[in-house]
């Protein structure tokens, strides 16, 4: 499958000049391409295309919809506006991400708060099983 297969392609160039001679007579270049490189660039157009769906998926999935009031849209685009921040999402996630850091110890309480709330479920589920 070797086979170099040639594609015909005609290039009509426009002149600047918009006579009626000129538009009479398009001037045309022919373009020999081999088919295997048209597919090959097809090929990597599409891997392109693929890459760029599939990061974009991932994107989606981290993706959350927060209401806002209206008074903190406004310190959003403030700080946009100041160029602290490019856009309002990154700018909210940013504001988000620092209340998570700073209260880093209520976090972990809750964890351990969950974490033991798991094993007395279990402890539960172990003296129902063998009741019955």
């Amino acid at each position: 499958m070797n086979e170099e297969k040639m594609v015909d392609v005609e290039v009509v160039a426009e002149s600047a000049q918009s006579t009626p001679e000129a538009e009479a007579a398009p001037k045309s270049v022919n373009i020999t391409l081999p088919l295997n490189k048209i597919v090959d660039e097809t090929a990597k157009v599409m891997e392109s295309l693929g890459n760029a769906l599939i990061k974009t998926a991932q994107d989606v999935s981290n993706l959350m919809v927060v209401p806002v009031d209206k008074v903190t849209r406004v310190q959003l685009d403030l700080l946009v506006e100041a160029g602290v921040a490019p856009t309002r999402t990154k700018a909210a996630a940013s504001l988000l991400k620092e209340s998570v850091q700073s209260r880093q110890e209520i976090f972990e309480k809750v964890e351990k708060t969950r974490a033991q709330i798991d094993a007395l479920k279990q402890q539960l589920h172990s003296l129902v099983g063998s009741a019955s």
